[in-house]
């Protein structure tokens, strides 16, 4: 089994598995669970986390905290959990209590981190690489796209198109694995099929 997971990474893929194993050691047990919450393992999942994102972003909406202090508070928060998570949780958690299937899943997640990475960066090149050979379909892409965010950002409250951001982020993984997301693009491109068969259609009536 295990040789079957590894014939589907390439040799540099495998070596930054390893090596990300290595350095979220000591966040494994997080890791999992957190894995388990966002991929909606339990259907509650993710109504716990929208509404912990609903109860987090009413008191900043309530609080009204300056940008400052905002970043400040998360800062804060981050070098706590990165104090309390290497020196506290490993006295709750023995490692005997670890399995192998948690070990298989650890590494299924941190081959879909580097495969995330893989994809983004294959994005940036053809970014990159379509801004130098097609300046022009570049430049309207860019400017198309900045403007239709602008005026999103415009219309809609900040604090609302935040929490709107960051609940499709942390319900993204959920839709993907249960195939949400799929399902609607499937239907989308039926639909379009259809209208595109009945222009058709009509345009060979009248001619």
């Amino acid at each position: 089994m295990a040789a079957e997971h590894q014939n589907r990474y390439t040799d540099k893929q495998l070596v930054e598995i390893s090596q990300l194993e290595k350095d979220l050691h000591n966040w494994r047990d997080v890791i999992i669970h957190a894995d388990r919450v966002l991929r909606w393992e339990k259907p509650v999942y993710p109504i716990i986390l929208c509404s912990c994102l609903t109860v987090l972003f009413c008191l900043v909406y309530w609080l009204e905290p300056s940008v400052l202090t905002g970043v400040s508070t998360l800062l804060l928060l981050l070098c706590l959990l990165d104090y309390l998570v290497p020196n506290v949780l490993p006295k709750f958690i023995k490692p005997s209590e670890w399995t192998e299937e948690q070990q298989q899943r650890y590494h299924d997640i941190c081959a879909s981190l580097v495969q995330t990475k893989d994809f983004l960066v294959v994005c940036k090149n053809t970014f990159l690489t379509l801004k130098e050979e097609k300046p022009k379909l570049y430049f309207l892409s860019v400017m198309s796209v900045l403007a239709t965010l602008a005026w999103v950002g415009n219309a809609v409250h900040n604090l609302l198109l935040t929490y709107l951001s960051v609940c499709f982020v942390c319900l993204l993984p959920g839709m993907l694995h249960h195939g949400i997301l799929q399902y609607y693009y499937l239907m989308l491109v039926r639909q379009l099929k259809v209208v595109i068969d009945k222009v058709q259609k009509a345009r060979q009536k009248k001619d």
